[in-house]
């Protein structure tokens, strides 16, 4: 392929590229200016449809359910007040369930001597480091001590938490699934009960 042929070739495939493009405006300029061609302007393009015609728009009463006008601030504050009084319910329903069962209550009274002992025994190191000093010799039985009781606290504390997370914790998930399934009859049956027994 001869250098004539390249160029011959690159002449056809411009001439075929220029003949899809749009034709150039011929400028019309009077006076001693020349004549010639410019292209259209950016300014006169127009979009194919208007901005933002395909995003569509929710309102925030249609997201919640409501299809009617939007809530006025009093409304509003009605409406909180319902929601923080049923919650205030299903609490106080939560807590008189977890007292009537007498598995959680053995439980949480052998959970709270547990903290109680771990409790005891930080304390005890504190105090133990504050009477023999921070630079105690490891190997006295100022240091045995300072360290046996350091470590009975550390252990105390976190069979605490273990017995929390395997022996109350599902009787306080059981309740509170009780609570969430229960009825406003059912939940003030319950209140009434309390009080019964409160009487007698």
């Amino acid at each position: 392929m001869s250098l004539r042929d390249t160029i011959e070739g690159a002449r056809r495939e411009a001439e075929g590229n220029a003949a899809g493009r749009p034709k150039k405006e011929v400028a019309t300029v009077v006076g001693d200016e020349k004549k010639g061609f410019s292209k259209s302007s950016a300014s006169k393009a127009r979009p194919a449809r208007e901005a933002a015609a395909s995003v569509r728009t929710v309102s925030s009463s249609y997201k919640a359910g409501a299809q009617s006008a939007p809530e006025t601030k009093q409304e509003k504050r009605e409406r909180r007040e319902r929601e923080r009084s049923e919650n205030t319910l299903r609490t106080r329903a939560y807590d008189l369930v977890l007292r009537d069962n007498a598995e959680y209550r053995s439980c949480e009274k052998t959970f709270w001597i547990i903290v109680g002992t771990g409790t005891f025994f930080a304390v005890a190191s504190l105090v133990e480091t504050y009477v023999f000093g921070q630079n105690v010799d490891l190997r006295s039985w100022q240091g045995v001590l300072c360290v046996v009781t350091l470590v009975l606290a550390y252990v105390f504390i976190i069979s605490a938490l273990v017995y929390d997370f395997a022996k109350r914790r599902p009787h306080r998930k059981a309740a509170r699934a009780r609570v969430n399934g229960m009825s406003d009859k059912r939940l003030l049956e319950l209140f009434e009960q309390e009080r019964g027994s409160k009487k007698d």
